[in-house]
């Protein structure tokens, strides 16, 4: 099996603007690693790392100089200039979050017999609260039947300097980074799936705040509670759902007031919570009232063409939840999605929301709530991640 033309190119392409490439990541974000560096010509091996944002394989090619295919979401290629960098300059192996791909599991093989490293996150998704997600139960199935070693490479601090769902990013953003292989071939051979998933959760787990309680580093991020509509739909002052939003530093509810502000290094100040992890673990454990809850507001309504990765625009429309079913209105029409019948729901980047339903891929775009719709699927439906 030889190398195609396509990743020839690709390869040149890295090779050459590497400096370049880095160049602009220092301009972006400080990076601090400890632990190994890996050599262009090091064996075939699958990297596995925590996912923070978009940065995070520019970020691990800091310290990888070996050639590697990282797995990316489909949805990502809706983006026409992330298309193109994703699937001609990088390579990148599309798949379809959540789902089962026979076609992104071949690829995968194919790069390791070629002798490239392959790029995973077990988690699929990076954190919207700056906690790591859970993975996928095939994750211990992949590494056992690849047969490689597996190495790790724990990224912390890139969440608190550029929140996922932050209107606004540091100027300059942090990201520590610790690299080392985790499990060899015959660790593979004698573990079980389970017994690995077990393990890659462990040394996978990274909670950003408690990294940042070690750190306490001043971001100076502008309005830092911009956007956090994205991310918290409970107001756990007053018990109010879809009601909470940000402006300039401070957490607002629209029933009950101020509830909260971030401070410079990005903890809650005048909140039961000083942190969006224990804040989210609360929000969730409210599901059931919120899925017995109404609320409303405007999304704009997409049809995905999957084999063209396109998003063909429907329309604008007004979102209310009732009754465990989305109702979509607008001039034109409506349409009704129940909670059950959604499948491979996924966030992506801070303003889209994906979802499979009766055989038919549906993007919510210019989206400020997304996360309560995904949290609500997941409640309902069950894990997606299998």
């Amino acid at each position: 099996m030889k190398r195609s033309f396509g990743d020839w190119f690709s390869d040149t392409f890295i090779l050459l603007f590497r400096p370049i490439i880095t160049l602009f990541l220092k301009r972006e974000i400080t990076v601090e690693s400890e632990g190994l560096r890996i050599p262009r010509k090091h064996k075939p091996f699958i990297l596995i790392s925590n996912h923070f944002n978009t940065w995070d394989s520019f970020v691990v090619m800091n310290i990888i100089k070996k050639p590697v295919r990282f797995i990316a979401t489909e949805i990502a290629y809706l983006d026409a200039a992330k298309k193109y960098s994703m699937s001609i300059l990088a390579r990148t192996i599309k798949k379809r979050v959540g789902k089962s791909d026979f076609q992104a599991t071949k690829k995968i093989f194919e790069y390791l017999k070629l002798g490239y490293a392959i790029g995973l996150y077990p988690e699929g998704d990076n954190t919207f609260y700056g906690e790591t997600l859970d993975i996928y139960s095939t994750t211990g199935k992949l590494l056992k039947k690849a047969g490689v070693d597996v190495l790790l490479v724990k990224q912390q601090g890139g969440y608190i300097s550029q929140p996922r769902w932050a209107d606004y990013f540091a100027k300059k953003g942090y990201v520590h980074t610790e690299a080392r292989f985790l499990l060899s071939t015959e660790d593979l051979t004698k573990l079980s799936e389970e017994e690995i998933n077990d393990i890659v959760r462990k040394e996978l787990y990274n909670n950003d705040y408690d990294f940042q309680r070690t750190k306490m580093m001043n971001f100076n991020r502008k309005n830092r509670a911009e956007g956090i509509e994205r991310l918290i739909y409970y107001c756990n002052k007053c018990g109010s759902f879809v009601t909470v939003f940000g402006e300039g530093h401070d957490i607002y509810c629209s029933k009950c007031g101020k509830i909260g502000t971030i401070n410079e290094y990005e903890f809650i100040e005048g909140n039961k919570h000083d942190n969006l992890v224990d804040w989210n673990k609360e929000q969730y454990a409210k599901m059931n009232e919120i899925v017995s809850s109404e609320f409303t507001f405007v999304v704009t309504l997409n049809e995905v063409d999957t084999n063209k990765l396109k998003n063909k625009k429907i329309g604008q429309y007004r979102l209310k939840y009732k009754d465990q079913a989305l109702t979509l209105i607008n001039q034109k029409g409506t349409y009704v999605f129940e909670l059950k019948k959604i499948k491979y729901p996924v966030n992506t980047m801070r303003h889209s929301f994906s979802f499979d339903y009766e055989g038919i891929t549906y993007n919510l775009t210019d989206i400020r709530n997304q996360f309560i719709l995904y949290e609500m699927c997941r409640y309902i439906n069950g894990s997606y991640k299998e």
